[in-house]
């Protein structure tokens, strides 16, 4: 009776172990997906990104973390699994509506931006 109970508690502990991990990577690579624009890490430094994403905020009065997530991923209207797909259309969608914002002799769209911004957030705490 001792050994089956062992082993169920152990399979359970492995179990939610698992889960955790799993939750862990996927809201990691979550968040480094939100605050990393693709096309613009590209051509630029990881200062560069920092420096554009402490100017949008400056200018605008997106300064909170938790914020800029949700702006991101609602207007993106995407589900974690599609982050970076999800975005990409969101950054085109901007300049082909002509949503976007000059920083630092940058055009970019406000995704980028608020991107940046994120990045820049995240980098200082």
């Amino acid at each position: 009776m001792k050994r089956r109970k062992f082993l169920l508690l152990s399979l359970f502990g492995l179990l939610i172990s698992l889960v955790g991990i799993w939750y862990y990577k996927l809201k990691s690579a979550t968040g480094r997906d939100l605050r990393h624009p693709i096309d613009l890490a590209e051509i630029c430094d990881q200062n560069t990104l920092i420096n554009i994403g402490n100017t949008y905020r400056g200018l605008t009065d997106e300064n909170n973390k938790k914020y800029l997530k949700e702006l991101l991923l609602k207007d993106a209207e995407i589900y974690s699994s599609e982050i970076k797909i999800g975005l990409k259309s969101k950054v085109t969608e901007d300049f082909t509506t002509g949503n976007t914002i000059l920083i630092d002799g940058w055009l970019l769209s406000i995704t980028e931006a608020r991107q940046c911004a994120l990045l820049s957030i995240s980098v200082a705490n």
